[in-house]
Order: C-alpha cells, then structure tokens, then sequence
C-alpha cells in the first residue's frame, strides 16, 4: 500500500503538520532557525538522538529522527519504534503474541519463544517461563525494584512535571539498590558539620536573570566526568570544585584536572572508597595532603569498583614519579579549609558569580536516574508504593550557574540552577542538569561548599608576566 518511501512520508506529514498548525494558529509565525546553530531544530522537537534510518530526516548539518512529530500525529507507519527505541517503553496496541507452537510448551517475550524452564532477564529481574494452575506457562519473576521502570518513564513523559524522562541503556537493567551504591556515594552531612554557620554576603548589585561559569571563565571550569560503578561522588565533586577555583584564582596558570582516584584510594581515615565518604573529611585531606593530577594518577575504580592500595607517597613537598609509569613527576594540590555559604539563593549566586561553582549536597530520588531534559523537580509518582520503590541516596555535584526557564508561555518562569554532574555526557543534557532553584529541592541548598586553592602568588605573577613576553614577541 505504501507508494512513497518512509523518509518521504515523514516529510510529507512534517509538512501537513506545520500548514495545519498555522491555519488553526493564525497569529503564529515560523521561522527558520539559523543555520549557525546546529541541532538546535531536533531539540526542539525532542527528536530521538543518535538515529540515522529510513524515518531521519536531513536538516541543515544534522540529522533528525522525528519521534515526536510521528507520534502526536499517529503515523504508526513512519516510527514505529519510537516508544521502544526512544522511550524505552512498550508499543500502543501491541499486537496478539503468536501462538505457542502445539507441539511444545514455553512462554513468549518480545516476539521470541522460549521453552518451559529457560531463564530470561527482563529489566532488572530473571525470570523463569514456568507453568501455571491453568496448565500454560508464564514468565515467573523476582521483584527487584528497579532503577528505570517502563511505567515510571511514561507516566513523567506525559504528564505536566517540566521535564522529560530517558530510558538509558547504561542504567536500565540494574536494581534501584545497585543505582544507589554506584552511582551516589557521598555521606548524610553530620550534624556538627551541618551546624556550620554560613557566609552571607552583602550584595549591592542586581544579580543576573542567567549565569554560567563556563561562560565567565572560558576554558578553565572542568568539564564533567564519569564516576562508573563506584559511589564516588564525594571525590568527583571536591576534586572538580578544587580544580575550577585554582584556575580561576590563578587566572589560568594552573589548569589542570585533579586526581578523584588519588582521594579514593588514599583518603582511607575513617572513608569507604566507592561504598562513600563524607565531604568534611575529604576536604581535610585536600588541606592536609593535597592530590595530583588525573594524568599523573589516572581513574581506575570506575570499572573495579574498588579503591585500590594508595600509589602516591606522603606528601614531603618534593615532586615524586607519577603512578600512570609515564615519566613524568609531579608536585600536589592543596586547598584551604572549605567553608560553608548561606542557603540563601542571593547568597549562593553571589558566590559562583564571584569565586566560581561550588560543591553541593543533595539528596537523590528513584526518579532523577532518568532525567533527560528540562528543570527537574521530584514526581512523587511513586508515592503511593512499597518503601523499597522510594528508597533514595546522597549525592555531592557542582553548581556552575543558574537561569529562568521561559518556553512555556502559559505557565509562569520557573527558576533553576545549572548542575554538573558526574555520570558522564551520555545522561541529562549532556551531563549536566537543571533543577528548581530556591526551594531547596532535594535538599540542594541546604548544605553549600566553597574554597579557595592554594597558590603562590609569586609563581602566578610571573607566569603571568612570561606569557605577556611571548604575545609581545608575537
């Protein structure tokens, strides 16, 4: 019955889409993004990422897979997959599962046969295709709370929360319990450390609507990372937050990456490695010891889920060779004590305004292991089930900026930080997250970190002064 190609029938629909939602919405007017700006058509269209099949379609210098457009005006036809592929969901309307074949007994998954007594892993669960009371079989299944569950995705997909779900491939099949161990790993703040008195700071001038660190500082805030299966959060982010603010301070003298794998394996006083560690005790370590660079002591736990024995020596204010065996030797970073900002917004805008991101603490619900975009805010979607399907964790990230998100016009702006996280580009919006800003959502304001690194202010000004010789010579 199809006299057109997939590829044509999408544009074909794209089309009667647009001239449709113009003639019922006469005031509209569509333009064409520019073309500088790339993939900025598909993002609006939520269009599934990474797709290049018969239903794409070419778009300036990318490609866009139109999901969302084929699935609003129903055209099964054009993307089929796209509450599979993209959704990590089951189809409307799935179709009859074949009938078991008379002369063998067995259950069917997603199309395929599967004798009585076979093992199959759905999810997060193994389940066995077993016989029931009525004389057929059944897939029999362990009750696993899981990280991403299909009926959690959907329900956040379309319902009004403000932001959009993911089933990620790298996260889906494991337990809400392994989400938890590897993926978190920073400590509940004591309450002595908790009870710090904040800095607040007098702020004279209006603070911007919008701010980005990496903006600001070009070229010296660090770029986000994967922890892998260890519960290292609290390394990840205290290493970074060091990182951002000695290149900050120094004015770009010293750009480097800190060793998150030195803190884990050597930060062993009363610290669990990749089972957790707590940021007070972290943040003493950094003042007392120091670490070196990733490069000289790479990051390896992300795939052991182990610690590791220390590799560097105790810190005698000498370089020493480097453990990566790549020749080189190098020296460590400190920083001084870290303190404690106001949870007041003003007072924690003013601080990355000025010094750079800090480090925040935050608690983790089942439901932000499956943000993909938008300023987040938790569901509650699982209120109403078993305290195993709730249970949540602690997190250590970075704010790096902040804004107001305004696209929908009927609803009022809704103001959010902008977060760093650690579980690489593949997760949120490009390993990053936006969440609602000044109701201490998830507890995120509740508990701030700055710091200042150590820096010799002699060294600064003369690299300083070198590098204004070489562009004069230039």
């Amino acid at each position: 019955m199809r006299t057109m190609s997939l590829l044509g029938l999408c544009v074909l629909l794209l089309a009667t889409f647009v001239h449709v939602e113009s003639q019922q919405q006469p005031n509209l007017v569509f333009r064409e993004p520019p073309r500088a700006v790339t993939d900025t058509y598909c993002s609006l269209l939520n269009c599934c990422r990474g797709r290049s099949d018969s239903c794409s379609l070419p778009y300036f210098d990318t490609i866009c897979y139109c999901d969302e457009f084929c699935n609003r005006t129903s055209a099964s036809d054009c993307c089929p997959d796209y509450r599979s592929v993209c959704l990590g969901l089951p189809p409307p309307n799935e179709p009859t599962p074949l009938p078991q074949p008379p002369e063998t007994d067995g259950c069917f998954h997603d199309g395929t046969y599967h004798p009585g007594g076979a093992t199959v892993r759905i999810n997060c669960n193994q389940c066995v295709c077993q016989p029931n009371q009525a004389g057929s079989y059944e897939f029999r299944c362990q009750e696993n709370p899981c990280l991403l569950r299909p009926t959690m995705l959907e329900a956040i997909n379309q319902g009004d929360y403000g932001w959009q779900a993911e089933a990620y491939p790298f996260l889906y099949g494991l337990t809400l319990d392994q989400g938890l161990h590897y993926k978190l790993g920073t400590d509940p703040v004591p309450e002595s450390v908790h009870a710090m008195r904040g800095i607040q700071v007098s702020i004279r001038e209006n603070l911007p609507e919008f701010f980005d660190a990496r903006q600001r500082w070009p070229g010296l805030i660090q770029d986000v990372r994967d922890q892998g299966n260890c519960g290292a959060s609290w390394a990840f982010s205290t290493t970074a937050v060091l990182a951002d603010r000695l290149a900050i301070q120094s004015r770009g003298t010293m750009t480097v990456t800190l060793s998150p794998q030195n803190l884990l394996s050597c930060n062993t006083n009363r610290q669990r490695g990749c089972q957790g560690g707590r940021l007070d005790r972290a943040w003493w370590f950094l003042r007392k010891k120091g670490v070196t660079t990733d490069a000289c002591y790479p990051y390896a736990s992300g795939t052991s889920a182990q610690a590791g024995q220390c590799a560097v020596p105790r810190s005698n204010g000498r370089p020493y060779p480097c453990p990566s065996n790549n020749g080189e030797t190098t020296s460590k970073y400190q920083s001084s004590p870290a303190y404690k900002i106001s949870n007041r917004e003003e007072d924690i805008m003013k601080e990355i305004m000025t010094n750079g991101p800090v480090q925040a603490t935050m608690e983790v619900k089942p439901d932000l292991f499956s943000y993909r975009s938008g300023v987040y805010r938790h569901t509650e979607l699982a209120q109403g089930e078993p305290p195993e399907y709730r249970r949540r964790g602690w997190h250590s990230v970075r704010i790096i900026g902040w804004g107001v998100e305004m696209s929908d016009p009927y609803q009022a702006p809704i103001k959010y930080w902008t977060v760093a996280n650690s579980w690489g580009t593949q997760w949120g919006e490009e390993g990053y997250f936006r969440i609602v800003r000044g109701e201490n959502e998830c507890q995120i304001e509740s508990f701030v970190l700055g710091v200042w690194g150590k820096v010799n202010p002699m060294v600064i000004n003369n690299r300083v002064q070198r590098r204004r010789r070489r562009r004069s010579l230039k």
